[in-house]
């Protein structure tokens, strides 16, 4: 079984965002060595983002071989273009396709614990929308152990939710300092039942995550993102990737995509088997077991949201 834990379903695009949306992937094929010219990502990515009934995504799935997706929504209450009511009416859409498409989808709502109504907001997610979680994009300026936040993680854990949070370095706007894995530590305290998926694991800076996850029975991380270097540095991804397993415990990482927004620079497919070959295409010194492949790719995933595999 392939999990995804971490796919940005995106109902609509307006023309203006592209631009920036399309500057990640950018740095991604520079890591890569990939040549692509900024105009034709864009061109690429007007194309095939925006998905407003979720068919984009099942084609997708089917065509990488994924048999169950996570999908979020994304909310930044600074962004004046991102009213209140098109933040809801986007977890709405999203809630939508994961109950049009129950086995194979599972939805996290989009909301800046900022937001005046966000408690409300979240409480509808779960008993209208049929989300079963909550996804934070803290770099937008807030701490998500904060004490707004946590009114929002007392209804999700309340609803035996899971929380995806982003963690990691950023380019300007984004404020990092929200985004350090150890802003996370209280959560396990705090919030004991509630499951916490680190979104990227703080990429370069997985060693806090890694150190608090090998205690943390909840914390997880996913791969999202780590696909730049697999493919860009692959002894270096394979020697990352080996360390924080055995710091943090196999059992620990998730497959994650970032979806649709790196599609446009390398098909899922070749990542997933990227790392579906890693028992027999590592480094020298470096080995990994198939039984940690198949955790990594679907495995622990499964097991922490109760799929059946």
């Amino acid at each position: 079984m392939i999990v995804d834990m971490h796919y940005h379903l995106i109902p609509m695009l307006p023309e203006e965002m592209v631009e920036h949306l399309v500057e990640d992937p950018m740095r991604t094929a520079k890591i890569m060595g990939k040549k692509i010219d900024k105009a034709a990502l864009v061109k690429k990515a007007s194309e095939i983002y925006a998905d407003p009934t979720g068919e984009r995504l099942i084609a997708s799935m089917e065509d990488s071989g994924i048999d169950f997706t996570c999908i979020c929504a994304v909310d930044n209450a600074e962004n004046e273009l991102l009213t209140l009511e098109l933040a809801q009416m986007q977890n709405q859409v999203i809630g939508g396709i994961a109950q049009r498409f129950p086995d194979k989808v599972m939805a996290l709502a989009g909301i800046d614990p900022r937001r005046p109504n966000a408690p409300d907001m979240m409480k509808r997610c779960f008993e209208e929308f049929g989300m079963r979680g909550l996804k934070y994009h803290p770099d937008s300026g807030y701490d998500p152990s904060g004490v707004q936040s946590y009114k929002l993680l007392e209804i999700v854990q309340k609803n035996g939710g899971v929380l995806l949070t982003h963690t990691g370095p950023l380019a300007p706007p984004s404020r990092c300092k929200y985004t350090d894995p150890m802003l996370l530590s209280d959560l396990a305290v705090d919030f004991p039942d509630l499951k916490v998926v680190a979104a990227h694991m703080g990429q370069m800076n997985w060693r806090p995550w890694a150190a608090l996850a090998s205690h943390q029975p909840n914390l997880y991380g996913d791969l999202a993102m780590w696909d730049a270097f697999a493919f860009g540095h692959y002894e270096l991804f394979c020697r990352e990737l080996r360390d924080l397993l055995d710091y943090a415990g196999d059992s620990k990482v998730l497959f994650g995509t970032d979806n649709p927004i790196f599609s446009i620079v390398i098909p899922t497919r070749d990542w997933i088997q990227l790392i579906r070959d890693l028992p027999t295409n590592s480094p020298a010194g470096i080995k990994f077991t198939r039984q940690e492949v198949d955790g990594i790719l679907g495995g622990n995933a499964a097991a922490m949201l109760g799929l059946k595999k």
